[in-house]
């Protein structure tokens, strides 16, 4: 399904409470299940407004927040940059991607992982990899279809009561040079 005007753009400090909702509504529709009841049902849109304006306001050194919305709706967001500790020079992280599921199967994440896809290309990173639940078999799905593939990393995500598990999808993206004064890839 095409849908039209769809833009994506970084994240504006006006968009915080926007992206507090898509952000609570996409991991009660995910993580039910996975998560306790007590804990999704008891996410503020509120409070996370306050989060999510103190991130885009004040990122971590490196960090991009991307939106993807449909005519003037914000619809999805994504998160991205430098992998943490020792992940080596040239490796990125997808911290987050998520859509509103009202607006899921409707290509609007293949257009915002493109375009997070192209950011850390532009931002000089060679590869890059993600952390998804190990039950999430649509999240699972879509990264592998774009290349991201599991490359046997676990982790116990201990901040949850149970905690989460999850397994690392990694992609190296093609190298790209200078021709002609043109930027191609390789």
């Amino acid at each position: 399904m095409t849908v039209p005007n769809v833009t994506v753009r970084t994240a504006t400090e006006h968009d915080a409470a926007r992206l507090a909702e898509v952000h609570i509504a996409a991991w009660r529709a995910t993580y039910r299940g996975v998560m306790t009841d007590e804990y999704l049902d008891g996410l503020d849109v509120g409070r996370a407004s306050l989060a999510w304006r103190r991130k885009v306001l004040e990122p971590k050194d490196g960090t991009v927040h991307l939106v993807v919305q449909s005519r003037d709706c914000v619809v999805g967001f994504a998160v991205l940059g430098a992998a943490p500790g020792d992940s080596g020079a040239g490796t990125g992280q997808l911290y987050a991607i998520n859509l509103h599921p009202d607006w899921w199967g409707q290509g609007l994440g293949s257009v915002l992982f493109a375009a997070a896809e192209q950011n850390f290309i532009e931002l000089g990173y060679d590869r890059a990899f993600l952390w998804v639940e190990r039950g999430n078999n649509r999240a699972i799905s879509f990264y592998t279809n774009r290349g991201w593939l599991d490359d046997g990393g676990t982790v116990e995500d201990t901040r949850f009561d149970p905690p989460v598990s999850e397994r690392r999808h990694s992609k190296a993206f093609a190298p790209r040079v200078v021709r002609q004064g043109r930027l191609v890839s390789r």
